[in-house]
């Protein structure tokens, strides 16, 4: 990587959990600890349906007091499991009179909470994708997004 480019960082938050707000202030925390100068940040919002979005205004939390999913320059995406790709396709169901886009991620950092965030699920499509992720791999969160069955494989471990 030359050492004059930015690294891409997507930012992943929000989410179909019930700990969908604390997600979204935690996705916030992130993209403030950044060094701009160092790291262009994609915010990548997933709404209590499921829906993902991209776009500048997600980068102020100020704006989840309204519903931002409607604000001009929010738009629709998906983190494609396409490596040529590798990373996020806005836009994706474009029609006649506009088009869809890739941004290249070089590393998503997930800040989601709970269900579809810590149990593997987001690890695992950023691995199907070839994308670098931060944190546990696949096996390691869904094995320990279960606290049972954490416990069951720490005894058999001894």
């Amino acid at each position: 990587m030359s050492t004059n480019r930015k690294t891409t960082v997507g930012v992943i938050f929000g989410g179909r959990s019930v700990e969908h707000d604390v997600s979204v202030v935690t996705g916030h925390q992130v993209i403030r600890a950044f060094n701009r100068e160092r790291f262009d940040i994609v915010p990548i919002y997933i709404d209590r349906q499921g829906n993902w979005f991209t776009g500048e205004p997600l980068l102020e939390i100020d704006n989840f007091k309204q519903d931002v999913t409607t604000l001009k320059g929010v738009e629709p995406c998906l983190l494609s499991p396409n490596v040529r790709h590798h990373g996020l396709i806005v836009n994706p169901l474009a029609g006649r009179f506009a088009r869809s886009s890739i941004i290249r991620l070089d590393v998503v950092f997930p800040a989601l909470h709970g269900t579809h965030g810590e149990d593997g699920t987001i690890q695992g499509l950023c691995e199907l994708a070839d994308i670098p992720y931060v944190g546990c791999a696949t096996l390691a969160s869904a094995l320990t997004n279960d606290k049972l069955m954490t416990k069951q494989v720490l005894r058999q471990s001894r």
